[in-house]
């Protein structure tokens, strides 16, 4: 009882009380002004560090030292009779109360004002489903799928404008640091519609679920949305827009903003600033833009898609010559169609170079501009560390693009940048878990530095998604190979689906190592012969085929097996190959690498070692 009357009389209750009631106060006034100004998140977590170290020093000082007329003395120092600490306690339950008055008026502006439960009319008079208790709770997990919108419109080749309106609204919420965005390529597989949501949402690690639809008749545009808790499959927040041609990207921009204030993401100025940004006034030239940007969504490796894209994309800068997004993509996509080997004239490479210069001089430092002339150096100039640092950039500014997740990726792993790979390569799985070539990728990086235990369970994670990968397969056994497990090689290759590709070959490969010498060869042959003159057609890109190294293999086979004759014939056919192959590459600078490998190789075969 002594000691409390003396922490009475010394005033160190008061003082704990007083000090917690203004640094609760201080971290809520902190939490709502900070984000305003695009302060770091670690201010904020340094100021609650420091005032909780800061407790006990108070009390502390409450204890050993008094207020007095004359200042602060020692308490030992202060004559009782002289002591003013009885006027001190009143004054500091006089700021106790004035600083609780402060907290209960601030709750209530925070509960009633700032983050109103009450919904708000839209533009166009349609109000939005009100946000429960439940609601609430659930926001705070603030991850989200967009499910392809449905098609109302009469005319179904308008299917294109509605996935490009969901692939826009996508866009947007990718800008948004504070949400987890799930990809496009991962949620095309779902109905625009479908029953089982909570499934759905468990299948792509998200708390809520967009769906929508779009209907168009000439100008005009209606447009459906409807933000849905996954869990309990209720909604969040809903609205119609009724808009002209010439509004939507103004209706894109507006239901990203309204998707993460009912997720209560914080936006930033800058953020802000992205979604607002109109990209043409032309709203023709627009919708040709979202018909390139579904189109090449849907490329697999076809010409005519791409295509059909370029021509997409060049009437969208036909309509408006001022549009610097689609004269980015469209240099986007010229290079990448010249890169993979159908342009033999190099005039697509033409194209792609004088679309970049025409983006980067009327947006330099758009997110989608950088990252083109990041590609640009990638794959054309080869400069990785330049390429690495404008993606790194643009990572900052589409934090929920898988796409620059990967590039990333790729960049870091041929800079020899291997943690940073693989964490770029897990991001992008983590926004799209659906996409196959991710966990791929992340399988080769990891493959590269020697995991194959971890390698091998990113193939697999692939080979879930795509099961017909014939390059997945083929990495993985060639882990378990590295790794001597011959009997689980032969377990994968026993499961392998029938109509994989290259089947022969690996089955071949996997005698090789058993030594059983005249199987090896028969299936390596089986694969040669089944190859379909893919070697004649690949020589013209640079690539070298699959064939030029079954052709290789068997070599070995057939010199392993004492067959010297068949040994040489086989390594003769490389280097023939390799030769005309060799000749007809105009690009040389970095295509034909593999190609010398493989005439090396060849003469090596053949005994010409100094040749080799």
């Amino acid at each position: 009882m002594n000691l409390l009357a003396e922490l009475r009389r010394r005033n160190v209750i008061r003082m704990a009380g007083l000090y917690l009631v203004s640094a609760w106060l201080l971290v809520q006034v902190a939490d709502t002004v900070l984000p305003a100004f695009d302060v770091p998140e670690w201010v904020m977590r340094a100021l609650i560090l420091v005032l909780a170290i800061g407790f006990v020093p108070a009390l502390v000082f409450a204890w050993i030292f008094e207020l007095t007329p004359q200042g602060i003395k020692r308490d030992a120092d202060v004559d009782p009779a002289q002591s003013i600490a009885p006027q001190t306690a009143r004054r500091m339950e006089r700021v106790m109360l004035a600083l609780l008055a402060s907290a209960v008026l601030y709750f209530g502006i925070d509960k009633f004002v700032l983050a109103p439960t009450q919904p708000a009319a839209s533009a166009n008079g349609v109000t939005a489903t009100p946000t429960g208790t439940g609601a609430a709770a659930a926001s705070r997990d603030k991850s989200i799928a967009v499910l392809p919108f449905e098609n109302l419109s009469e005319d179904k080749a308008n299917g294109y404008f509605a996935d490009g309106v969901q692939d826009q609204i996508l866009t947007g919420l990718a800008k948004i640091g504070a949400l987890k965005v799930i990809s496009r390529t991962s949620t095309q597989r779902y109905a625009s519609r479908p029953e089982n949501l909570p499934q759905i949402a468990r299948e792509l690690g998200v708390a809520h679920i967009l769906e929508g639809s779009v209907q168009r008749a000439g100008n005009r545009v209606r447009i459906n949305v409807q933000l849905i808790d996954a869990a309990s499959d209720s909604h969040l927040w809903a609205d119609t827009y009724d808009r002209t041609l010439d509004d939507i990207f103004a209706v894109e921009s507006e239901v990203a903003q309204k998707i993460a204030q009912s997720l209560a993401a914080t936006l930033t100025q800058g953020e802000l600033i992205a979604l607002a940004a109109k990209p043409t006034e032309n709203a023709q030239a627009y919708a040709a833009y979202l018909k390139a940007r579904v189109l090449f969504a849907q490329v697999a490796g076809s010409r005519q898609h791409l295509d059909e894209t370029l021509a997409a994309y060049r009437e969208a800068v036909r309509l408006d010559s001022g549009f610097a997004l689609a004269w980015a993509e469209l240099a986007r996509v010229a290079f990448l169609t010249g890169w993979t080997g159908v342009d033999p004239t190099g005039d697509l490479k033409q194209e792609a170079q004088q679309a970049m210069a025409k983006a980067t001089a009327l947006a330099p430092n758009a997110p989608q501009v950088e990252m083109t002339r990041a590609i640009d150096l990638y794959y054309d100039k080869r400069d990785f560390t330049g390429a690495y640092a404008l993606i790194n950039k643009v990572k900052k500014a589409l934090p929920g693009d898988p796409e620059v997740w990967s590039y990333s990726g790729f960049l870091a792993r041929r800079l020899g940048l291997w943690d940073a790979a693989i964490a770029d390569f897990r991001r992008g799985r983590a926004i799209a878990p659906n996409d196959p070539d991710i966990p791929y990728h992340l399988g080769v990086t990891l493959g590269s530095i020697g995991d194959c235990t971890g390698a091998q369970a990113e193939f697999d994670a692939s080979l879930a998604l795509q099961p017909d990968n014939p390059a997945a397969y083929s990495l993985k056994l060639q882990c378990l190979w590295m790794l001597g497990d011959l009997s689980q090689a032969a377990s994968v290759l026993s499961h392998a689906p029938d109509e994989l590709p290259m089947a022969s070959s690996l089955k071949g490969l996997q005698a090789l190592y058993l030594r059983d010498y005249a199987t090896a060869s028969q299936l390596l042959r089986k694969a040669i012969a089944s190859d379909n003159g893919t070697q004649a057609d690949s020589s013209f890109s640079g690539y070298i085929p699959a064939v030029i190294d079954w052709q290789l293999q068997l070599g070995i086979v057939e010199q392993r097996a004492g067959n010297i004759k068949a040994a040489q014939a086989s390594f003769a056919e490389v280097r023939d190959a390799s030769t005309v192959a060799l000749a007809r590459i105009t690009n040389s600078r970095y295509s034909n690498i593999a190609w010398h490998a493989a005439l090396g190789l060849s003469l090596a075969g053949l005994g010409e070692a100094e040749a080799a």
